[in-house]
């Protein structure tokens, strides 16, 4: 019981937030007393700057080939992913709210995770490197392609007027920035920087948990999720399980086109599969500050919420099918 509390303690301490959230709603709500709008701000910098120092540069630097991984992680990132889910929202337009369907087509152009497909990947036997290429790469073009198409679908669902050069250098400043000088301080201060990141490895998720816990209390305090109804959020649940376990074996056999190693193989299942919430949760709420009031910035977060523990609890079975399954030259 305690081994499966602690594997699963994230999406607990996640779910816990949002309950704080409901039955007290006033502190972490705008003008309440964390400063959400501020230490929001300051969170998702910090989450990136310890990105940066964690990265292994060496390993970016020899996960680039072969080229038609990374394009296939690419296509199923922001091609084929966003295609499944616009077929599935066909007829869930007809039960789910706009915020809820925003919602899904946020998750379906979001980058790759960083930390768990390069975990999941390493364990399972795949190639560490292409991991690191793949989830890098795809995680700094999510800053250039995300908000494009978010701002896109908004102006033309919602008639919002959003300017894309400010969304652009505020992106720059919460996500680049901080990722490029973690890499500087990681390449000066070699040693220094694996301190700091044993020491600060849960902050991300806990910067994660605030973001969400204030997101949440500002939808409470709107009145928003009390129009919710049950029926809308199991379908938002079910949906997401169905998304998962559709795309993860699309990923799965269309990988096999590649003709890749054993070891790309995996690494190319988890990067085009997963969905990044550190990446995605700074992405959607830095999108929807900009248009404030067009739409609820939690019922947004929903389907990412779902999708991530989903997503995790997935890999880690996979994992464990695959570190049992012989390998090229036949060993365990």
């Amino acid at each position: 019981m305690q081994k499966h509390l602690k594997k699963h303690a994230f999406t607990l301490w996640l779910l816990l937030g949002v309950v704080l959230a409901i039955l007290f709603p006033e502190p972490g709500a705008k003008g309440g007393i964390l400063h959400a709008e501020l230490t929001t701000k300051i969170g998702v910098s910090l989450i990136f700057l310890l990105q940066g120092l964690s990265l292994p540069t060496s390993e970016l630097t020899t996960g680039y080939k072969p080229k038609r991984l990374h394009t296939f992680v690419l296509s199923w990132n922001y091609l084929l992913f966003p295609l499944v889910v616009g077929l599935l929202l066909l007829p869930l337009a007809l039960i789910l709210p706009e915020e809820l369907r925003l919602g899904f087509w946020l998750l379906a152009i979001l980058p790759t995770t960083v930390s768990s497909a390069v975990v999941f990947s390493t364990v399972s036997g795949g190639n560490t490197a292409n991991a690191i290429f793949a989830t890098v790469f795809s995680n700094l073009l999510s800053v250039l392609l995300v908000p494009t198409v978010a701002v896109t679908y908004l102006a033309t669902e919602t008639e919002a007027n959003i300017s894309l050069i400010p969304l652009f250098t505020k992106l720059f400043t919460l996500i680049i920035l901080p990722l490029i000088l973690g890499q500087i301080f990681r390449k000066a201060l070699p040693v220094l920087s694996a301190s700091i990141c044993k020491i600060t490895k849960p902050w991300s998720n806990w910067i994660i948990i605030f973001i969400v816990h204030c997101a949440f209390a500002q939808s409470v305090r709107s009145g928003f999720l009390d129009g919710l109804s049950g029926g809308s959020i199991l379908a938002v649940i079910g949906s997401t399980v169905f998304v998962l376990l559709l795309v993860s074996q699309l990923v799965w056999w269309s990988s096999a086109w590649l003709k890749p190693t054993r070891a790309q193989r995996i690494s190319a299942f988890y990067c085009a599969s997963q969905k990044s919430l550190a990446t995605g949760l700074p992405l959607t709420t830095s999108i929807l500050a900009a248009a404030p009031g067009t739409v609820d910035a939690a019922a947004v977060l929903i389907p990412l919420m779902c999708y991530h523990p989903a997503q995790l609890v997935l890999a880690g079975f996979i994992s464990g099918r695959f570190a049992k399954e012989p390998t090229e030259n036949g060993t365990q």
